[in-house]
């Protein structure tokens, strides 16, 4: 039976719709006649202003037995800016990320594969739904060019080129939303403080705090300030709010000037809340879309700049820090601290989780930029994991800090089995590695795959292996001693070599590979990972996707 799981398993990568194999299946020898569905895509208006969102939804007809697809749809990115961060569909299944492909012509790539099923899709569905934002102006179709079928048999994959299309046409004249922020205007004089060259000369201190009253948004700092500060930080204290800036940062600020112009120039910084209604609710909005989830804001929305102006009033400011800024919110008394992070408002009204670390009625996090920031608390539930599951709150604190995901809008599928590429995947998000490189020297792993960045950086951090020097063997479950190596090579990334430490023996300690008793008795150790059975590890046994949630945050709680 193993045998032929792998042949299909096989058969399916061989097929473009392998980015979303289902994880662990045993899928069906079933042959079945296949009728080519009709396809149509419909839009939530045709007649809308720049800077409007748009919904565009694909639907399927005449469907049967529809197991897995690949949807193409074009459009000019002149016109419409796409979206990404949404899933397209709440089908049951496995479902890629929306992915913007350039070749023959901006296209959104939407893929999808059922699981859990014999069979697939049949009659009428609402395949997927994109969300557009408008940039430009004029008449724009967008059209479904080409889609990709399987049926549940997956022994053949079929091309169709369906072309249906809807056109719209977007005003030159602009409308603002809810998601856009207007600019602040210019403090009163009374919310503007001018600090001395004598206020930033305090000797055998780490750190120079300065502390603004009430309502203070500019602060005034002398164009000598990084000389002032030499190696110390500056930290500015304001009522909700404090930032702590290295001296580096102003150095780097001081040369976007001329050294002839930066005796007579001006830094300001400022720390500007956002308090208009329209503003708040705007981020609600976007984040209850993007998230999924249900949103509360944990603190005020700031603002928050730092540029020098010139004698001749030309104003510089930084993209940038080449050291980074720490930030610290006030955490808002009825937000859960467990449940929050701080996040970055960009302009376009996007979202992007940036974390934090809780300590004392402050959330604090390190920056690499300035901007629009603010606190979230995202509480996301799923309807198949009640209060009463074991792994309950821990599957909701990692699923609002987007570490984990739910198999659909509401369900998390706790007992499912979890895949090499899966564990990994959660793994790699969770250390937040990066790469910029996706390939690597698997022949079972492409650059096109969901999980290629995330294997590919974790092989490159060290915390993961292949199977075989060649193959990684993505789809296959990761068996509880995998598991094991991976959390702790992933310990041992974050906090170095781990002592010898008494832990229990399992009664089935014999079955456990020599490659990885010891990292199985140090993760025992440590309390990272428990035996299934008393006095019994089960090494082959594979991990469920509330065991691998566990076992994720008790490295992150370390």
């Amino acid at each position: 039976m193993k045998g032929r799981d792998l042949d299909m398993v096989r058969m399916l990568l061989g097929l473009s719709l392998s980015l979303c194999l289902a994880v662990g299946l045993w899928l069906p020898q079933v042959a079945a006649a296949v009728v080519d569905p009709v396809f149509s895509v419909t839009t939530s208006t045709n007649s809308l202003l720049q800077n409007q969102s748009l919904k565009v939804d694909i639907q399927g007809d005449s469907l049967d037995d529809l197991f897995a697809y690949e949807l193409n749809l074009y459009y000019d990115e002149s016109i419409l800016q796409l979206d990404t961060s949404q899933k397209f569909t709440d089908l049951n299944g496995f479902v890629l990320p929306i992915k913007i492909v350039q070749d023959g012509g901006t296209h959104a790539q939407l893929v999808y594969t059922k699981t859990g099923s014999l069979t697939g899709l049949n009659g009428s569905t609402k395949l997927g739904t994109l969300t557009f934002r408008t940039v430009g102006s004029g008449t724009v179709d967008l059209t479904l060019k080409q889609v990709k079928i399987s049926t549940s048999s997956l022994k053949e994959e079929k091309l169709l080129t369906p072309n249906a299309k809807a056109t719209v046409l977007v005003d030159s004249r602009e409308r603002p939303t809810l998601g856009s922020y207007p600019t602040p205007s210019t403090p009163a004089e009374s919310n503007v403080v001018s600090v001395k060259p004598e206020q930033l000369q305090t000797s055998g201190a780490e750190k120079i705090a300065i502390s603004l009253p009430t309502n203070a948004q500019q602060i005034l700092l002398p164009s000598n300030t990084s000389e002032l500060l030499s190696d110390k930080k500056l930290e500015i204290q304001a009522e909700k709010i404090k930032l702590e800036l290295p001296a580096k940062v102003f150095t780097q600020l001081n040369n976007l000037v001329n050294e002839q112009e930066r005796t007579d120039s001006k830094i300001t910084l400022a720390i500007e809340p956002l308090t208009e209604s329209t503003v708040g609710e705007g981020v609600l909005n976007q984040a209850k879309n993007q998230l999924g989830a249900s949103v509360k804001l944990g603190s005020l929305i700031y603002n928050i700049k730092l540029y020098v102006t010139t004698k001749a009033g030309q104003t510089l400011s930084l993209t940038s820090f080449e050291q980074p800024i720490q930030i610290r919110f006030n955490l808002d008394s009825a937000a859960n601290p467990k449940l929050s992070s701080v996040y970055y408002i960009s302009d376009n009204g996007g979202l992007e989780r940036i974390g934090g670390t809780y300590l004392s009625g402050e959330l604090s996090s390190d920056i690499s930029h300035f901007s629009k920031y603010t606190v979230l608390e995202v509480s996301k539930s799923f309807a198949d994991v009640p209060s009463s599951h074991w792994a309950a709150d821990v599957i909701q604190e990692l699923a609002s800090k987007l570490v984990i995901s739910g198999t659909s809008e509401q369900t998390f599928e706790p007992e499912s089995k979890v895949t090499r590429a899966q564990f990994t995947a959660l793994m790699a998000r969770a250390l937040q590695l990066k790469t910029a490189n996706s390939s690597t020297s698997f022949q079972d792993v492409q650059p096109s795959d969901w999980f290629a960045p995330e294997v590919a950086s974790a092989v490159q951090a060290g915390i993961v292996n292949g199977r075989e020097t060649d193959k990684f063997e993505p789809n296959s479950l990761v068996s509880r001693e995998e598991m094991t190596a991976i959390l702790m090579r992933s310990y041992r990334l974050l906090h170095g070599k781990t002592d010898p430490a008494a832990a229990p023996s399992f009664s089935d300690e014999a079955a456990i590979g020599q490659w990885v008793l010891a990292d199985v008795k140090a993760a025992t150790a440590l309390g990272l990972v428990q035996g299934r059975s008393e006095g019994q590890f089960e090494p082959q046994g594979f991990a469920t996707r509330a065991e691998a949630a566990q076992v994720l945050y008790r490295l992150l709680s370390k």
